[in-house]
């Protein structure tokens, strides 16, 4: 199995140093087999943090590019999975979802 990982090449990692979020990977990244309602109150803390953090777009950015497991740039993975950008290896049905609505959503637009 594969497991090097190399960023994407377009990705922009100046924002760093900027970010809100250091030192608070609990809060975004939630345990294995973390409860529905306790990852909605996690990625309601950590959205609260993104709001705030000048580096929010950035992060969204290198997060889509890099197809990141997590919340980033105040998205988490069915956002980014629905806006085409689903973790390299999604492992919630309701991520698998909105990966496959996306690109139900693209064929259809593509074909018209």
């Amino acid at each position: 199995m594969d497991t090097d990982f190399m960023l994407h090449p377009d990705t922009d990692i100046s924002w760093f140093d900027q970010a809100a979020c250091k030192g608070l990977t609990h809060v975004f990244f939630g345990p294995a087999a973390e409860r529905p309602e306790r990852r909605v109150e996690r990625e309601a803390i950590a959205s609260s943090y993104c709001l705030a953090c000048p580096a929010m777009m950035k992060c969204r950015e290198a997060a889509r590019l890099n197809r990141e497991h997590g919340f980033w740039g105040c998205e988490n993975d069915e956002e980014r999975a629905y806006a085409g950008f689903a973790p390299r290896s999604p492992s919630r049905r309701s991520v698998i979802k909105a990966r496959d609505e996306a690109r139900k959503r693209d064929l259809a637009n593509s074909a018209s």
